[in-house]
Formats: C-alpha cells, sequence, structure tokens
C-alpha cells in the first residue's frame, strides 16, 4: 500500500494501477515467503513431531487447513490478476486475512515451541525409560547366565554322579563275579590242600626212609673218599719220594711240608720267566717222575699237579708290569714246559702270588732270595658240582 501511495504522488493518474499491481506482487511475495518458511517449520515440525500423541495430530490438521487457507489465497491472487477491478476489496480482506494468518503463526509457533518442549521432555522421559529398560536387561542379562551356569553346573554334577553310580554298580558286579570266583578257588584250594597232605604224609614216610639211605651213602661215600685220599697220599709219597731221589743232595730245592720249593735263580734268571738250561733239566727229571707214576693213579682220583710263583718286594722293570705278572708268568713257563714233556694239561695248574705270601720277613738279600721261590704240590683236585 505504501508502495501504490508513493506512486500515487509522483505519477499521474494513469499510473496508479500499475503501482497497486507493484504492491500486491510485493504482498504475494511476503505471502510466498511466509508460506516457505510456513512450509519449512510445518516439515520441520511433522519431522520432529512424528509419531507423537494425539496433539501432534491436531496441530496436522491446523497446518493442513492452513494450507488450504494458502490455497485460497493462490487462488484469490490468480482471481486479482483476471479480474483487477475486485483486488482492492480484495486486498482489504487479503490485509485482515494476513493479520489473521499473522496471529495463528504467531499461535502456531507457540503451539510448535510448547510441543517442542513437550517433545524434548517426552524424549528425557524416553531415554530414562530406555536406560532403565536396558539396567534391566542387565540384570535379567546376569540373572539368566547365573541361572545357566548353576543349570550347567548341576548337569555337570548329576553326570558325575552318575558316572560314579554306574561304575560302583559296575565294580559291584565285578565284586559278585571276584567273590564268586574266590569261592570255587577256595574249594579248588582245599581240594588240592587235602591231596597235598596225602602226598605230604607219603613224602615223609619216604624221606624218613630217604634220609637212612642217605645216611648209609655218606658213610659209604666218606670211606670211598677217605680211600681216595690215602691213595692220593700214597702216591703223592712215591712222587715225592722218586723227586727226593732225583734231587738228592742240592740245596736249592728243600721239601716243605707236602711241598717242594725251587728257589727262582734255578730255575729263572733275574726279572725274567723263561726257564734256563739247567732249570730246564731239573724240571725235565721232575717230568719224567711224574709221568712214571701217572699211569698207576687211578682215574678216580682227582689229583692236580699245582705250581706257584712268588716273588720279593723289589718292583719289578720292563716287560712286566709288577710282581704279580712276573710271578704268574713264571709259574706258567713251568705249566708250559710240564706240558711239553708229557703231563696232560688237565693235570697241570698255575697261580702267580707276587711278593705278598713270604716265607721270609726280613729285608735282607738272604731273605729276599728265600722268597724268589717256585713251589709244587700234588693236590686234590676240587670237585665242580
Amino acid at each position: 500500500m505504501a508502495l501504490s501511495r508513493l506512486g500515487t504522488r509522483n505519477r499521474p493518474g494513469d499510473f496508479t494501477w500499475p503501482g497497486f499491481v507493484d504492491a500486491l506482487a510485493s504482498l504475494l511475495m511476503v505471502f510466498v515467503f511466509v508460506l516457505m518458511v510456513f512450509v519449512l517449520i510445518q516439515a520441520n515440525l511433522a519431522y520432529r513431531l512424528s509419531g507423537q500423541d494425539a496433539s501432534l495430530s491436531a496441530l496436522r490438521q491446523e497446518l493442513a487447513q492452513l494450507g488450504e487457507l494458502l490455497s485460497l489465497e493462490r487462488e484469490a491472487s490468480s482471481v486479482l490478476s483476471a479480474d483487477l477491478a475486485r483486488t482492492s476489496a480484495q486486498l482489504a480482506i487479503a490485509e485482515e486475512q494476513n493479520i489473521s494468518l499473522t496471529s495463528q503463526l504467531e499461535t502456531l509457533s507457540q503451539q510448535f515451541a510448547s510441543e517442542s518442549n513437550k517433545s524434548q521432555e517426552l524424549q528425557r522421559d524416553l531415554d530414562a525409560e530406555k536406560a532403565t529398560l536396558a539396567d534391566l536387561q542387565r540384570q535379567s542379562s546376569t540373572r539368566i547366565k547365573a541361572f545357566e551356569a548353576q543349570i550347567t553346573e548341576t548337569s555337570q554334577r548329576l553326570s558325575t554322579q552318575t558316572k560314579a553310580l554306574s561304575e560302583q554298580t559296575r565294580k559291584a558286579g565285578e565284586a559278585t563275579m571276584e567273590v564268586e570266583r574266590l569261592t570255587l578257588a577256595m574249594e579248588s584250594l582245599r581240594s588240592e590242600l587235602s591231596r597235598i597232605r596225602s602226598l605230604l604224609a607219603e613224602r615223609e614216610k619216604q624221606a624218613e626212609e630217604d634220609k637212612i639211605a642217605i645216611a648209609n651213602l655218606g658213610k659209604a661215600l666218606n670211606n670211598a673218599l677217605a680211600n681216595k685220599v690215602q691213595e692220593l697220599r700214597r702216591f703223592r709219597s712215591e712222587f715225592f719220594g722218586r723227586l727226593r731221589n732225583v734231587l738228592e743232595g742240592r740245596s736249592d730245592v728243600k721239601v716243605v711240608g707236602d711241598r717242594f720249593v725251587f728257589q727262582s735263580e734255578v730255575l729263572f734268571d733275574a726279572g725274567r720267566a723263561s726257564i734256563g738250561g739247567e732249570g730246564q733239566a731239573q724240571l725235565a727229571q721232575i717230568a719224567m717222575a711224574l709221568t712214571e707214576i701217572i699211569d698207576q693213579i687211578p682215574e678216580d682220583i682227582p689229583w692236580i699237579l699245582q705250581i706257584d710263583g712268588h716273588t720279593d718286594d723289589v718292583p719289578v722293570s720292563g716287560i712286566y708290569d709288577d710282581n704279580w705278572d712276573l710271578s704268574t708268568e713264571r709259574a706258567l713257563s713251568v705249566v708250559r714246559f710240564m706240558i711239553k714233556n708229557g703231563v696232560p694239561a688237565s693235570r697241570l695248574a698255575a697261580s702267580g702270588y707276587g711278593e705278598f705270601q713270604p716265607i721270609a720277613t726280613g729285608n735282607t738279600d738272604a731273605d729276599r732270595q728265600k722268597n724268589r721261590r717256585i713251589e709244587l704240590k700234588l693236590t686234590q683236585r676240587v670237585q665242580s658240582e
């Protein structure tokens, strides 16, 4: 209206109508802007308040009515564009309607603010309810898990007890079978025990008879052994008698008890185990005397010629490790010589004693010479069982 008045002052009366059209166009632009703002507010309100209670639905209805009114305004604008004669009257009506719409817009804005506050309160209540629901869900989940764990534990305990009961049942069955088997075995053992007692009585009777027989056999065996020992003594006396004749007049060969003792110097050089020429001659005579009486000794007499080597306590040097080694090798040399001269190897034995069985305990050369010796002994061989 202001624009139209300005245009009326400065222009002739012919230009009143275009000024009015400009004012009407400006008003229409304002309406369009307000309508756009209203549409945007309505869209925002519809987006934010969708799904709310009945009051929001009533607000939508009012907005729909406002949209219809705006549609009517559009039609009025079209009518004003088509019929300019009625624009003035309708403009007044439009101004009144604009004022009414402005009031309605303010009312709607207030209602929108109120509804927005209500929506925020509802949203807070909804968030609180969601939090409460989530808490309840967590508590319910915890209780369900605890209940499930308790059920699982109870199931496992029940399964274990079931297995234990089955195992005890199986063991009870096995024990019953074992008792039956042991009962049968006991009956069998009783029968066997009765039979063994009968056999034992028979064996005891037989043992008494065997004791008498064994005693008689022992007496006979002792008599036989005594006879064999006497025979061995007789042949040993004969053998020693011949050796005395062979070795008569030699001071380096002595008879000590039941042994002939040769000084080592007669047979060996110092520190050696090979028999010298003179020693071989002496041993050859002994071997001859022994072979002459071998045929006269019965085969059942277990005799043997024991040859023992002894040394002094002076350590050896050279090819032998010690006096044990030297004494043993000298005894073996005598055995080998006897075998070469016809004495059966089964009737010969060799031992070395080193310096550990001396016959003289002094430290003089004469004492050491006595300890360096070879001993010959005709003895009884130990029979193996």
